[in-house]
């Protein structure tokens, strides 16, 4: 008797974590997570972006550039490759000048809104990229974010972004 109770509390304290304590958010964790996301973006990790997205993951982006403005909806895949091929580039401009350009990053939450049920936010942020003192792109992104098994993820983005170098 003893033994089905004990197995009723774990199995209950189970499904608490799995549909209720594991996927609830705050503004605190949300901000803890972004930034080690602004680390790993520092370390040029696509693998670590990669395995924050959910499976259904899609990026609504506008990127306004020198030779036009171009409109994408990417799913997970697309926009993995994508960043990755661009995390490759910055990593051979870096070993071509021993890190002499002085890539880096900036990204800064501006605002956070959770849900009524804390199982998803919309978090608004502004990024940058720079070359030594030259302004690369900037980003205006409202990232949707959710917490699963107690890792928060990403699962939707819209993104418009500012390119100021010419493309090749």
């Amino acid at each position: 008797m003893g033994k089905w109770i004990l197995l009723a509390l774990v199995a209950g304290f189970g499904a608490w974590w799995s549909f209720h304590a594991g996927r609830q958010l705050s503004e605190d964790a949300i901000e803890a997570q972004y930034n080690l996301d602004s680390a790993a973006m520092a370390k040029l990790d696509a693998d670590y972006f990669c395995d924050r997205m959910t499976d259904d993951f899609q990026h609504e982006a506008v990127t306004f550039a020198l030779n036009g403005t171009q409109r994408e909806t990417l799913g997970k895949k697309d926009s993995c490759e994508g960043m990755r091929e661009g995390f490759r580039a910055f990593k051979r401009l870096n070993a071509l000048t021993n890190g002499a350009m002085g890539l880096s990053f900036e990204n800064r939450v501006v605002e956070i809104t959770l849900a009524d049920d804390r199982k998803s936010a919309d978090v608004e942020t502004i990024s940058s990229v720079r070359m030594g003192r030259r302004l690369l792109s900037r980003s205006h992104s409202v990232d949707r974010v959710i917490r699963r098994n107690g890792r928060i993820l990403y699962e939707a983005s819209k993104s418009k972004s500012w390119v100021y170098v010419p493309a090749q």
